[in-house]
């Protein structure tokens, strides 16, 4: 057989042993396993969720420990291979085997060794290393974090009736299964994400582990991993036979790779985007059921704008396989763009992830032609009676249309779907004119989190699992013993077991402080520590020095481990659906912003419906759309701002346009013709109340929305106050690069997406670079608690950066001893809590150690705010980046302006004329330049030198914020302030 022939007749029992895996850890989701691992906690600390089989008061009576019993489930296991399974000819009687059985320790067989391997890799080393402290929660401040320390509340200890309802719902769908298998031998598609849906939506609501740090893995992240790399470990057995898995087992990762934001900016209209956009989503959907369930070899681990990544296992002969996955099925899909799908190299962990998404744009997004679509001038119909001009459809690049359309048969269809789509959800708006705002400008917001170095695992080496200074007070008599006072110490002792293997009492009392297990030979220490290297380094290491110092790093540093990276991406992913919270929230239902106008056209224009046309009315321009093409109803579909002259609310618009001469074209005619509307008024209650945004897509690494220029930088504002709040602790290491690319609502949209292509592209591209502490100041935040104030100089700018860092957790009694901590130039002799991250001399320093005058590497988060009037200006918005910070800068001068402007101290006329001397001052050398600067500002605004006022709007002059503060407000937005307003 085959490899996707034998996985495909295996399909049923790998996705049981997938199903198994998943409810091994079915006993964490309950208030009984959070409360026995905290402090002073109600719950029995003895409480074992190995052992809940056996106690039918768990269940709550809803049925699942009968299914999770059924011994049925040993007769549907049953494999369909050539290859020599070995253990696993030893079946597992029912699920219950999976829940008890494994862990090494529980002695298991068969697939419960698989399923062991995989619970070790995902989960063993951070309890083994970290958990020797015991970090337990206190009951009344037990939470989540998230990968980056930032914490929040545990759903399932705020509603214990989840655990019952998801109990409810499994009992339901694994009988449903147990009763399709047991007729058809076979789980439908259906039922198989019914039952992933189902652990997707409860399982994210508690957490994995509940000690601190290791408190940021959710039970899903925990199950999905595993799950994942049991069913590609099982795989591979099926097909090249049964082998030992414990510490051998290794994975790969299969993708497909295509680059999406340069296939949406192919668009010409809004339209084509999003049908380019649903039309990757169907893409990835059947990729996705191909790999998980119709051969059943992997699972989903990661998904972006480069393509979509899956577990995979090392098959004997991956080439071959590869080839088979080509022939079987991505020859067979059609699409505008090739598709690259490659093998990375082996790994224990997913770490390879970084690497291949960076190699992925090297690979894909080559325009193909094939054989039967070629270019022709002319083409003669089968009558050979007319000629037909064809040219190259200006959308896809690859097919043919017709002289006077827009796209070929292929894009047209694909553009006039999402209308279709649209009429079924009206207030989710796919019109660009409806998210104008009243001065016909519209935004797009770019957002782009660089997730390389934390994907490869380099950034969580800068966070702890635990301390050495933790490690060293619990242990202090030890220390004291055998003289280990800094960490220096402790890597010595380490160079010396590594030459001496055989321990003395000391030596083993060492390591029993890290393991809490007696081990009187250092190798059997080191080498189970070194093969849970997520990245392979510390295998290779030779020299005793290096393999100390490396050694040190894996004991108290976080571990890349697939859970923890899969929460990585998951939180940024998070964020960006909070962004779009955060726009949906910036908008509320008002008259005539929101509201649609109903039109009746006479004569009947005879446009299909969910199709648009242009409408002249008195000079004013928009664009309805046809939803009734038999009686010629239309819908509004701009922002009724913009027609403010037929007046002030939706009814008094509508009763002006009614009876109105109006001239009409189509896209296919292009000719203005004479027509009339018979009647307007408010469009039917689920046309009304429609949110003026429209989502591009969201990436965990990147988003893109089109909003109302007017509102975007406000919009923006949120989300760097959001970020600046969850990401405290690490944005030093994690930028988030922002941007706002504004244009007029005519301005073709192709334009404006190679735009945000180009400004993203820039934004990958950013450095590392040094700041310097200028100011420390401790202070109290009432949503971060603890947390110091960093004032940062960097070159070439006059305002210094203002950070906010907190160093505390929820928890008022424990402070955050794991995640603030700051990469410097050169190790400070004079601090602790400080270490070298890399293991070869790259330190960093706990933020409450920083002193001014200190010198940081930050990984800087850039900003830009354009605005395209031309369309050569789309080659420069990726020239003269700002820093993220300058958003808070730029909306302090306009508020700083506006007050000027109300006061009476400043007019309008006054500031033009002080902005027209910009560009004369910058004409002259740097001590010129200043001269003429101070005058400006003493002469023309007034302002007193010695005033704070005065710096400031000197500093921000210099650094071209306040000048692009202007700009802004004054012409994009078009502002109009004066004395009275």
């Amino acid at each position: 057989m085959s490899i996707l022939e034998t996985l495909s007749k295996n399909r049923t029992p790998i996705l049981l042993a997938e199903i198994g895996a998943y409810l091994h850890l079915i006993g964490r989701f309950s208030k009984e396993f959070l409360e026995s691992h905290v402090k002073n906690g109600s719950i029995s600390p003895n409480f074992d969720y190995q052992k809940i089989c056996s106690d039918p008061a768990f269940f709550e009576s809803t049925g699942l420990d009968k299914i999770l019993s059924d011994q049925r489930l040993k007769s549907f296991i049953k494999f369909n291979t050539n290859a020599n399974i070995g253990e696993l000819t030893k079946g597992v009687d029912d699920f219950c085997e999976f829940i008890q059985k494994h862990t090494w320790r529980d002695s298991p067989y068969g697939l419960c060794q698989i399923l062991a391997d995989a619970h070790g890799i995902v989960s063993g080393i951070d309890k083994s290393l970290a958990g020797i402290l015991e970090n337990k929660q206190r009951k009344d401040y037990t939470f989540r974090s998230t990968v980056f320390g930032y914490e929040k509340e545990i759903e399932l200890l705020k509603n214990p009736d989840l655990k019952r309802q998801l109990f409810e719902e499994l009992y339901q769908i694994l009988n449903d299964i147990f009763a399709e298998i047991a007729t058809n031998q076979q789980i439908s598609y259906e039922n198989y994400r019914k039952f992933l849906s189902t652990v997707a939506k409860y399982y994210p609501k508690t957490i994995g582990e509940t000690r601190r740090p290791i408190n940021e893995i959710s039970l899903y992240d925990y199950a999905y991993s595993i799950a994942s790399l049991m069913k590609s470990n099982l795989a591979k057995m099926l097909v090249d036979g049964w082998y030992e898995p414990q510490s051998k087992s290794k994975w790969t990762v299969f993708s497909v790779n295509l680059d999406i934001p340069g296939l949406l900016s192919k668009g010409l209209k809004i339209g084509d985007i999003l049908g380019y956009r649903s039309q990757t989503e169907n893409l990835f959907n059947e990729i996705k059921k191909f790999v998980e369930y119709d051969y059943s070899f992997g699972n989903e681990i990661y998904r972006d704008g480069t393509g979509i990544y899956f577990s995979c296992p090392v098959f004997e002969k991956i080439d071959e396989f590869l080839k088979e996955i080509m022939e079987t099925f991505l020859n067979s899909l059609s699409f505008d763009v090739s598709l690259h799908a490659g093998i990375s190299r082996n790994s224990r962990s997913m770490t390879v992830i970084a690497n291949e998404r960076v190699k992925a744009l090297g690979k894909i997004s080559f325009s193909y032609t094939s054989g039967a679509e070629h270019w022709r001038n002319t083409v003669i119909n089968e009558n050979h009676e007319n000629k037909f001009v064809l040219e190259k459809c200006p959308v896809c690049g690859i097919r043919m249309k017709l002289e006077k359309g827009d796209r070929c048969k292929v894009c047209n269809e694909r553009y006039e779907n999402r209308a279709e789509v649209w009429n079924k959800d009206p207030k989710a708006t796919i019109w660009i004119d409806e998210v104008s705002d009243g001065n016909d400008r519209i935004a797009m917001i770019v957002g782009k989190f660089n997730l390389n170095k934390w994907l490869s695992g380099e950034m969580l080496d800068t966070l702890t699992s635990t301390t050495f200074v933790e490690w060293k007070n619990k242990n202090s008599t030890l220390c004291s013993k055998i003289g280990i006072h800094e960490i220096e110490d402790l890597e010595r002792e380490f160079q010396d077991m590594f030459k001496n293997p055989k321990l003395n009492r000391d030596g083993e009392e060492l390591l029993k402080s890290f393991v809490d297990t007696k081990i009187n030979d250092f190798n059997k220490f080191w080498h189970p520590i070194a093969e849970r290297d997520a990245t392979g380094y510390a295998l290779n290491l030779v020299d005793n020095k290096e393999k100390a110092r490396y050694l040190v790093k894996l004991l108290f540093r976080k571990h890349p481990s697939f859970a923890r990276l899969r929460r990585i991406w998951l939180t940024t992913q998070e964020f960006i659906d909070e962004v779009f919270g955060i726009i949906r929230n910036t908008f509320g239902v008002s008259d005539p912003r929101t509201k649609r106008i109903k039109l009746v056209i006479s004569p009947n224009p005879s446009i299909p419906k969910n199709s648009t046309c242009d409408v002249i009315v008195n000079g004013a321009r928009f664009s309805p759309v046809c939803i009734d093409d038999t009686r010629s109803i239309f819908i509004s579909t701009t922002n009724l701002e913009i027609l403010n002259k037929f007046g002030k609310t939706v009814e008094e618009i509508a009763k002006t346009l009614s009876g109105q001469d109006i001239k009409l074209k189509t896209e296919e005619e292009k000719n203005w013709k004479d027509f009339k509307i018979i009647e307007a008024k408010p469009a039917n209650d689920e046309f009304q109340d429609y949110l003026p945004y429209i989502e591009i897509y969201d990436f965990p690494d990147q988003f893109m929305v089109l909003v109302p220029a007017y509102e975007a930088l406000s919009i923006t504002e949120k989300i760097l106050m959001e970020y600046e709040k969850q990401f405290s602790k690490v944005r030093d290491r994690l930028p988030l690069h922002l941007g706002i690319i504004a244009f007029h609502r005519r301005t073709p949209l192709y334009i404006v997406m190679d735009a945000a292509k180009r400004l993203l592209k820039g934004f990958e591209m950013s450095k590392t670079i040094e700041a310097k502490v200028l100011d420390v100041e401790d202070i109290e935040d009432q949503e971060l608690g603890k947390c110091r104030k960093l004032k940062l100089q960097t070159d070439g700018r006059d305002i210094p950066l203002s950070w906010i860092i907190s160093h505390s957790t929820k928890d008022p009694g424990v402070e955050d001893l794991w995640y603030p901590y700051l990469r410097i130039p050169d190790k400070l002799q004079d601090r602790d809590l400080s270490f070298d991250y890399t293991g070869n001399g790259d330190y960093v320093v706990h933020v409450k150690k920083m002193k001014k005058g200190d010198k940081l590497k930050i990984e800087p988060s850039y900003f830009k705010l354009c605005y395209i009037e031309e369309s050569s200006d789309r080659f420069f918005v990726d020239e003269n980046f700002g820093f993220i910070d300058d958003i808070h800068t730029i909306q302090c001068l306009w508020k700083f302006v506006v007050d000027k402007l109300k006061s009476g101290s400043w007019t309008v006329s006054q500031l033009y004329n002080f902005w027209g001397e910009f560009e004369k001052i910058k004409k002259y050398d740097e001590k010129t330049s200043e001269y003429f600067l101070e005058s400006n500002l003493i002469n023309i605004l007034g302002l007193d030198r010695s005033s704070n006022e005065f710096e400031f709007l000197k500093k921000a002059i210099k650094d071209e914020l306040f000048e692009l503060c202007l700009y802004w407000n004054l012409q994009v937005r078009k502002e109009k302030v004066g004395k009275g307003d």
